[in-house]
């Protein structure tokens, strides 16, 4: 199955947006094991927390999503 390639900014905007929250700062990084990997760079409360919620967006993303380099 072919996947849609997207760019780093385009993941972490559908990874902000499916999140919810304002203040946040998401980037996107090349990922050996995964392909990529979302990196939250900044956060209102507990990054650790929204980290986590990121991951679990990216594990659902990757299915469709495959990073343009």
């Amino acid at each position: 199955m072919l996947k849609t390639r997207k760019t780093a900014r385009e993941l972490a905007d559908m990874i902000t947006a499916q999140l919810g929250v304002g203040g946040l700062a998401i980037g996107v990084r090349k990922d050996h094991a995964y392909g990529w990997q979302p990196l939250v760079e900044y956060s209102p409360g507990n990054q650790l927390g929204f980290q986590r919620r990121a991951d679990e967006i990216a594990d659902r993303l990757r299915e469709q999503y495959d990073l343009k380099e």
